[in-house]
């Protein structure tokens, strides 16, 4: 049950932040709370139904809007009114907004997710907003920013410009960032990418498993996880770091996959390989590596430079098309979408759409069996 305290100007004034966030809720307004985080920021939010759904909505800071104020705005919007609030004379910096979702947000990120975060901060969002206000960042200012950088990779500008808007909506919840004030870059219109990816086809998943099965000696323990990915469609990460608590007789039990805990069956192949890396392997790692702090296999590229090369694959061809020609054989074979979206652990219809590849073969054949269709038909 929560506790109503009667929220006043001194009260405010001798707030002590705690080590977590914590929220005060207003005894004169049913749904007006103060929320006070770590760093002490002050914000006014309160709660409304929207789409079925209730939605916590930030009226503003404290002191930019004083208790009189909050519950005027409060009650203004709970009658339909558009609220304009006052707006503070000056706003955060990007470059403080963006320190304080690095300490606070980015912790709960996965730690594959976090490098790339910090580097697009580092080489793109902070030189091109860092020492501006919030207020002060237009829509021409990002759209030219971003245009810019879409002229170098395309993709790149997509993920950038997508990590502003996190922490521009993540600041507008927390109280950092005014209410009153719009995501200048929610009018631009991301770039559109060709999805990445090939297939192998049967000529080429013969050659690369010729080669995994008799490797160069330098590239021998790549080679057991990389089948295990062929087999699999497992992400890189979820192989190399691969326990085996995780392992059971005819599946795999997924902890810390990308889309959180999974299942991923597996086929007597797979079940195989794993009873022979079992044998006389006492680390809690499948792949274990004493040369890494993790205690597991982690970097395998200049080993797959090599496999890949030996098997005459072309040099673009990346780890994880194994897993696109994983998906895209399931599909061949006659799986459906959905089934397919399930091995693959994927919880969009879209994710798996990127997968369907078809080589000429496969469109050939296809295309002759159409033929002959229309030839019967017109006989």
């Amino acid at each position: 049950m929560k506790t109503l305290t009667l929220l006043t100007p001194h009260l405010l004034d001798n707030l002590v932040p705690q080590a977590k966030e914590y929220t005060l809720f207003d005894a004169q307004s049913d749904q007006l709370a103060l929320r006070i985080q770590p760093g002490g920021s002050m914000s006014w939010v309160m709660w409304e139904r929207q789409n079925g759904k209730t939605r916590r909505i930030t009226l503003g800071k404290y002191p930019d809007l004083s208790p009189k104020q909050a519950r005027q705005a409060h009650h203004l919007r709970k009658s339909g009114v558009e609220v304009v609030l006052p707006r503070a004379e000056t706003t955060i910096r990007f470059a403080e907004l963006a320190a304080l979702f690095v300490d606070i947000k980015l912790s709960k990120y996965k730690k594959s997710a976090r490098g790339p975060f910090k580097d697009y901060l580092r080489s793109q969002l902070i030189p091109a907003f860092g020492n501006k206000e919030i207020s002060k960042i237009t829509t021409p200012m990002v759209a030219d920013w971003f245009y810019n950088y879409s002229k170098q990779r395309s993709g790149g500008a997509n993920q950038a410009i997508g990590h502003f808007t996190t922490m521009y909506n993540w600041g507008k919840r927390n109280g950092h960032i005014q209410f009153e004030l719009k995501n200048p870059a929610s009018p631009i219109k991301r770039n559109k990418t060709l999805p990445r990816g090939t297939m192998l086809n049967s000529e080429q998943l013969k050659a690369l498993w010729e080669v995994l099965e008799r490797p160069p000696i330098r590239c021998a323990p790549a080679a057991d996880p990389l089948k295990l990915m062929l087999l699999t469609a497992c992400r890189r990460g979820e192989i190399l770091g691969l326990t085996w608590k995780e392992v059971k007789p005819s599946k795999i039990l997924l902890n810390d996959a990308k889309q959180g805990p999974r299942e991923v069956p597996l086929n007597r192949q797979a079940q195989k390989l794993l009873r022979a890396l079992k044998y006389g392997n006492h680390s809690r790692f499948v792949f274990p590596s004493d040369q890494s702090e993790s205690g597991h296999l982690e970097c395998i590229d200049q080993a797959w430079l090599t496999i890949k090369s030996f098997a005459g694959l072309a040099p673009d061809f990346r780890i994880h098309d194994l897993r696109h020609t994983y998906a895209s054989h399931a599909i061949l074979s006659g799986e459906s979408m959905p089934v397919t979206g399930q091995l693959l652990g994927h919880k969009s219809p879209h994710s798996t759409q990127r997968y369907a590849h078809l080589d000429g073969s496969t469109l050939a054949g296809a295309a002759e069996n159409v033929s002959k269709e229309i030839e019967k038909m017109m006989k």
